[in-house]
């Protein structure tokens, strides 16, 4: 999992290595909680939502009283998002607060700065000192990925087969301190990556990742029955699961497209030294001199960790190809699946870090700042969607009310993206009917309604 290393862990320390200061036995974990749920406070104060998908699961879960839920099949592995942990548990937060957006949102903040503490916890208890560790999980949170993850209530699914992966690292590297039996390692790992997969199929990256973490600590009991046991869990997912997974709609989201992989690869790479981009698939927009640029700088990177602890770099580059693999083969490259990508290659760089020069540290430090410059983007168009979403949702939904049929509507060109997306297969807002009724037109074409710039409905 993304941190394991040190003496305990995945990543041990290579003896050419200088040790790293004496860190204390704790992060200080509530002020860290506290600074890190602040500095996303634009996604916490986000006044709406950004996408269909937490409109339609706020549709079903808007039933008279929890009885009425209607709860997802932990049993039915034939259908093709079977993630019976996450929308469960997303009917649950959908019932009790859909209807305040900043309570969905600040509960997303606070799994996500979790996810984030246990990373630094995790980096501090391998190998880390305190500061690296504190500074290791303010990179992670505040990157292009994480915002992502962290203010889109869609995300649930990756928050949850993270946080698996993290407390696994966790638990894997108490039971190798405590000298626990092969077999107990073996256990926790099955429990964990089992909890990962009914959360998200990505959590397939698990026991690959804990296989090289294997190979890392040059082949530990402890680490090959993890390894074991992951491994079966993994197995016996895709023994029930792999015919559904490999027949996806061929217009949705999770097509398959092998030839799509070294693309997409390289996008994940790239992407969070693209600030302008919002979402992955719009690295590609950026010149050739930028992505030049943003290639270089990377290869440098993994140069610079090479030339002074190459098993580092091993494990950066490996490992995050690994974290990725799930999604490979998907045509579309989406951004949620970049996050457990990104706390891999963010404990990487932290347990890099005291082996690196003066001008390896300067570089880490200048992408550390055009990520988190490209995370406060993310923060900011999030913020922006869910403000137009507050108001267009009731805006259309009256305007329904006071129309018979279908309701032809023109979006600016700029947000086509977000009405679209906002009205697309939500069956209901609050109670009030929406379904197929609305229809986008073109410039050219009549018009019931023009989106104005703020989201609200005016006459064309």
């Amino acid at each position: 999992m993304p941190g394991a290393g040190g003496q305990n862990g995945a990543f041990p320390r290579d003896p050419t290595m200088p040790a790293s200061p004496d860190a204390p036995p704790r992060l200080r974990a509530l002020p860290l909680l506290l600074a890190l749920v602040a500095l996303q406070w634009l996604l916490v104060a986000n006044p709406g939502y950004f996408s269909h998908d937490e409109l339609q699961w706020g549709a079903r879960a808007d039933v008279a009283g929890w009885a009425d839920l209607p709860w997802v099949s932990w049993t039915d592995v034939g259908t093709f998002q079977w993630r019976p942990l996450t929308f469960n548990l997303w009917l649950v937060v959908s019932h009790a607060s859909f209807g305040w957006p900043q309570a969905m949102h600040l509960l997303w903040v606070a799994m996500g700065s979790a996810v984030a503490l246990a990373l630094g916890s995790l980096l501090q208890r391998v190998d880390a000192s305190a500061a690296v560790a504190r500074g290791a999980a303010l990179l992670f949170a505040l990157g292009p990925y994480a915002a992502y993850v962290h203010g889109w209530v869609g995300t649930l699914a990756d928050l949850l087969w993270v946080g698996a992966a993290l407390a696994l690292a966790h638990a894997l590297v108490t039971l190798h301190a405590r000298g626990a039996a092969p077999v107990v390692a073996a256990a926790v790992a099955f429990a964990f990556t089992a909890l990962g997969l009914l959360a998200k199929e990505a959590a397939l990256a698990i026991p690959a990742l804990l296989g090289l973490a294997w190979c890392l600590q040059r082949g530990r009991p402890v680490g090959l029955a993890a390894v074991i046991g992951s491994g079966v869990a993994a197995v016996l997912y895709l023994a029930l699961r792999f015919d559904t997974l490999m027949t996806p709609a061929e217009a949705s989201t999770y097509a398959i497209s092998p030839g799509s992989a070294p693309r997409n690869w390289a996008t994940y790479w790239l992407f969070p030294l693209r600030p302008a981009a919002f979402e992955a698939t719009g690295t590609w927009l950026a010149s050739a001199k930028h992505l030049v640029l943003a290639s270089v700088l990377l290869l440098a990177l993994v140069a610079a960790i090479a030339w002074r602890a190459p098993r580092r770099a091993l494990a950066l580059v490996v490992g995050g190809s690994l974290a990725l693999a799930p999604a490979l083969p998907l045509a579309f490259p989406a951004n949620q699946y970049g996050y457990g990508f990104w706390a891999w290659v963010v404990a990487c760089l932290a347990l890099a870090w005291p082996a690196l020069g003066r001008a390896g540290r300067g570089l880490v430090l200048f992408l550390a700042l055009v990520t988190t410059w490209h995370g406060v983007n993310v923060q900011r168009e999030m913020q922006r969607v869910g403000g137009k979403q507050a108001v267009f949702q009731p805006a259309l939904v009256q305007a329904l009310a006071a129309h018979d049929g279908e309701l032809r509507l023109l979006t600016p060109a700029r947000d086509e993206w977000i009405y679209r997306r906002l009205s697309h297969e939500v069956p209901a807002w609050r109670g009030a009917a929406i379904g197929d009724r609305v229809r986008w037109v073109e410039a050219d074409e009549a018009a019931d309604y023009r989106v104005a710039e703020d989201g609200a409905l005016v006459a064309p």
